[in-house]
């Protein structure tokens, strides 16, 4: 017979949910915490709290502390020898508790409490309100406590995508299991919504679950205004739900302390055992996202362990998105009919308080388990991106076998795992979608889809669809059929990221630009910003367009200078769109800027082909900025420039903080700068950043002069000035800019070229020179 000193068992759990009508009065999270605690000690039965050998915090969000357990020490007025804020992660308090057993059984403690806790309802109504929380002053970022696992591996290829959210990544799982099942998305979204109305349903029946309203699989599965798409498949209603006030905690001692306490012996659970096992922590480098091996390790140890799943009686199975618990009832061998997976609600309408939600389900799993006496529970909690697993078997009977002090089956998990793929960061090809997701904006439209793709080769690269690539992100939306082995191509953007697009590669010098028109006269390309109807302000969109316009003057040898104006006759370009980049702001979209720049021209610093910036009527902010990124201004009569960023609480970063001063000089120029104030085309010929001011209907006809002026010149030896003058400017001094000019590039082609050989042997026999610009 097991001596009791040295037999763990749950002996109280607590609760505390907060549901303020005045947010003045909202707990924070550390008092829900206390409140908790205090309630799993009347479970108890007895005093407890201050013959705690241990205290457990589980990491939180919702506020920063400095050091949350040793506060929530002090407000409960004990001082337990160890105090850990402990990790983040979902699996995190089914761990806590199994090393807390481990602790009690080596007869290192007696008593320990684990307890975790979010206000993050009221900590997120008070930010959109402005309500002043009566909290503990927030921690700021650099005190704040750092809890472990806060931060998981991120592959460059995920980071340039924003891939980083877990309701983003775990629908990659979602469309792959699916498609691996041999499921249509239609039947998928089927199971996963009646699966999620039996949470539902148990939710419903809990007194501190935070939705009690119970939808039916229907409501459940139906996109609506209230429940809007999230990410692909999954809508708000399969979402895990963190905007919650909610906190657990769970005692665990020795069986002798809960003897000598006077705990009735049909109140007290049992630990048994369990496992734990981990996936690569990037979830780009998995094997396959139709499978978790790490998962399939820890519970079938965990059913062999009892004798078959089918002895469970009663369930928690993770529930932050569908796709776990559905691999997890696969793994398993059972399904939802024969047992219910859930004790608790799940994390979508129980509540999921972020790391803490397993806490409440050993709450619930210690209630059913103590109404029925003989039966056995499993408690299965995954954290990350489908990184940590760990389960956890307990009943109110006594285990057959001592707690196994290594639980560990990593090295299973290990043997079963597949080879992973190479993964790049740059690829230009085919590629054959291996999984997907769509994102969604927050007003309920789609705002870009992501692939994970493989190579012929079979290497891995995540890759965006573009919104407004209507043929792909059909394929990714249908309900009919998966869209996992659909071939595309990948090509790089004008903001760096690759792009994938179903089918033959497309030819994008024949696509029609929305944003811009493009005219091509000889050698002279005219490109006219077209959003008359903003003032040719720029959104992402256009500086997309315009940039993309830019790399192909660039490339294309036959064309030598280039004219950028703006439709209509009022302006050149009113700047950056502030009314779209604050509606895009709100729908979570991104508003940086393409590589090359705000117009595609502000960052690119490598065109040695002249573009001449035709400036008729408003160059504000980003539209004054365009055109001093390029080599000559003419400018209409009526013509205005200023830098007013500062007037709206922004600030010139797109290049004319510095090309002004260059230009102007430092006085003059911070003399706009620092004002807002508008000068007129005069002022800015006087200045020197304008080179000509013309007539408002002349502006482009002599914008077309100095074109045709430039064009009579050797391209070549256009380029190799344009390059030297702008290199020079960057040598410490005049001779070692002079000294190095020989290599600069422009010069060293100019010197290879045709070009070169033309312009003495035309003069030579006193004709016009037949320039190739090769």
């Amino acid at each position: 017979m097991r001596d009791p000193k040295f037999v763990p068992v749950i002996v109280g759990v607590g609760e505390a949910v907060d549901r303020p009508t005045d947010l003045s009065q909202a707990l924070e999270p550390v008092a829900l915490m206390s409140q908790a605690l205090r309630n799993a000690e009347s479970d108890f039965g007895a005093r407890l709290l201050d013959q705690l050998d241990s205290l457990d915090l589980i990491g939180l969000v919702s506020w920063r502390y400095v050091d949350p357990v040793a506060l929530l020490a002090q407000a409960l007025g004990i001082s337990p020898a160890r105090k850990t804020n402990a990790s983040m992660g979902g699996e995190t308090p089914v761990r806590l508790i199994h090393e807390a057993g481990l602790r009690i059984a080596a007869g290192e403690q007696r008593a320990a409490a684990i307890v975790g806790g979010e206000a993050m309802h009221s900590a997120s109504s008070a930010r959109m309100t402005k309500t002043p929380l009566n909290w503990t002053p927030l921690a700021g970022r650099d005190e704040a406590v750092r809890f472990p696992s806060s931060r998981y591996a991120l592959s460059k290829a995920a980071q340039a995508l924003g891939m980083h959210d877990p309701a983003q990544i775990y629908p990659l799982y979602e469309m792959a299991a699916q498609h691996g099942w041999g499921q249509s998305p239609a039947t998928a979204q089927a199971e996963s919504a009646a699966l999620w109305a039996r949470y539902a349903a148990v939710a419903a029946q809990a007194e501190n679950a935070w939705i009690r309203t119970a939808p039916s699989a229907d409501q459940i599965a139906e996109v609506s205004e209230r429940n809007r798409m999230i990410n692909w498949p999954y809508p708000k209603l399969m979402t895990a739900n963190p905007t919650v006030n909610q906190a657990a905690a769970v005692l665990v001692t020795s069986l002798a302390l809960a003897r000598e306490a006077g705990v009735p012996k049909d109140r007290i659970i049992h630990i048994w055992g369990g496992a734990a096992a981990s996936e690569p922590e990037d979830y780009m480098l998995r094997d396959s996202f139709a499978h978790s091996t790490a998962q399939q390790a820890v519970l079938e140890s965990a059913a062999v362990s009892v004798g078959g799943a089918e002895r469970f009686a009663h369930l928690e199975l993770y529930s932050c998105f569908p796709v776990v618990p559905k691999m997890a009832l696969r793994t398993l061998g059972l399904n939802d009919t024969q047992v219910a997976p859930t004790v608790t609600g799940g994390l979508t309408f129980f509540g999921a308080p972020l790391n803490n939600y397993m806490s409440h389900a050993v709450v619930a799993m210690v209630r059913k388990l103590r109404d029925n006496p003989g039966e056995l529970g499993l408690l299965y909690g995954q954290g990350g991106y489908v990184n940590k697993h760990h389960a956890l078997v307990v009943s109110a009977a006594p285990p057959p076998a001592d707690l196994a002090s290594d639980y560990s089956v990593q090295a299973k998990a290990d043997a079963q795992r597949g080879p992973v793929p190479p993964l790049l960061e740059r690829y230009d090809g085919e590629a054959t979608v291996e999984t997907y997701t769509v994102r969604f904006a927050r007003d309920g439209l789609a705002q870009d889809g992501v692939v994970v793709a493989r190579t012929p080769k079979g290497e891995r690269l995540m890759a965006l669809v573009e919104a407004d690539d209507a043929a792909s992100m059909a394929l990714l939306q249908s309900m009919e059929s998966s869209a996992i082995g659909t071939s595309g191509h990948v090509r790089t953007d004008v903001f760096g990221k690759l792009v994938w697009e179903a089918g033959p590669k497309r030819d994008r010098s024949a696509r029609e630009w929305k944003f811009a028109k493009v005219e091509r006269i000889d050698h002279l390309t005219i490109v006219t910003i077209n959003r008359p109807e903003v003032m040719n302000a720029v959104h992402p969109a256009a500086n997309a367009e315009l940039a993309e316009i830019f790399d192909a003057f660039a490339a294309d040898p036959d064309q030598w200078v280039a004219i950028l104006t703006g439709a209509g006759d009022k302006a050149f370009s009113a700047g950056n769109d502030l009314k779209y980049t604050a509606e895009a702001m709100a729908r979570g979209e991104s508003i940086d800027p393409p590589l090359a720049g705000f117009g595609g021209l502000t960052s690119r610093f490598d065109l040695d082909k002249p573009v001449i910036a035709a400036v008729n009527g408003l160059a504000m902010g980003g539209g004054f900025e365009i055109a001093l990124a390029c080599d000559l201004i003419i400018a209409s009569e009526d013509a205005v420039f200023a830098l007013p960023e500062p007037k709206v609480g922004l600030a010139a970063l797109a290049g004319g903080l510095h090309r002004l001063p260059r230009l102007i000089g430092l006085k003059r120029a911070m003399g706009m700068i620092l004002t807002g104030r508008r000068v007129s085309a005069q002022e800015g010929l006087a200045f020197g950043f304008v080179n000509e001011v013309a007539p408002a209907a002349e502006v482009m006809s002599v914008a077309r002069r100095w074109a045709e002026e430039i064009a009579a010149n050797s391209p070549m030896s256009i380029r190799a000035s344009k390059q030297t003058v702008h290199r020079g400017l960057d040598e410490p001094s005049l001779a070692d800019a002079y000294k190095g000019q020989s290599a600069y590039p422009a010069v060293k082609a100019l010197f290879r070229s045709a070009d070169v050989r033309e312009g003495p042997l035309a003069f030579a026999q006193k004709r016009k020179p037949k320039w190739t610009g090769r």
